[in-house]
């Protein structure tokens, strides 16, 4: 399965920390409070960077927003919701936009991995079939988690900047 790597830089990583410590002050979400919340900022930093230097033409939608209502980037008029972890899974609890890129940053925190990627149709198909996917319930919360072995492959993304047969 192809993936793409991106270097992650210290100043990246400090400017995410930051900001998350000013988004974490509003706690308008339900999201667990834990010291390495910043990854999913960190991961659309790293990959709003690679976009401009790919002159892909995208929009970000900025990460220090109220609510969950827009995705984390719009490309091409699909909407697109970077799931950035350390796990070996992506993890999501409600599907509402076009595509699910699953992204992982490696312990050392150099290197951002895009691993594969879901389209919403597929993960609510899954779901509802419980084929391809595993239901992880915490409290009242509900997560479902799915493996890479069980994602497209992100050269499939060619719009992204991966090239197919690249």
């Amino acid at each position: 399965m192809k993936e793409l790597t991106l270097p992650i830089s210290l100043e990246q990583i400090l400017a995410a920390k930051k900001q998350q410590k000013e988004f974490d002050a509003q706690k308008t979400y339900n999201k667990f409070k834990c010291d390495t919340n910043y990854i999913g900022l960190l991961g659309e930093m790293v990959l709003n960077d690679y976009l401009e230097a790919e002159g892909v033409d995208f929009k970000w939608v900025k990460f220090n927003k109220q609510g969950w209502n827009d995705p984390d980037f719009i490309i091409h008029e699909r909407s697109i919701d970077l799931k950035t972890t350390f796990s070996d899974v992506m993890w999501i609890q409600e599907e509402k936009f076009d595509i699910y890129l699953y992204a992982q940053i490696n312990r050392e925190q150099n290197e951002l991995t895009l691993k594969g990627w879901l389209p919403k149709e597929e993960i609510t198909k899954s779901k509802q079939t419980g084929i391809n996917c595993k239901k992880v319930t915490r409290g009242n919360r509900h997560d479902w988690v799915f493996e890479p072995a069980d994602m497209f492959d992100i050269e499939w993304l060619s719009f992204i900047g991966v090239g197919v047969g690249a």
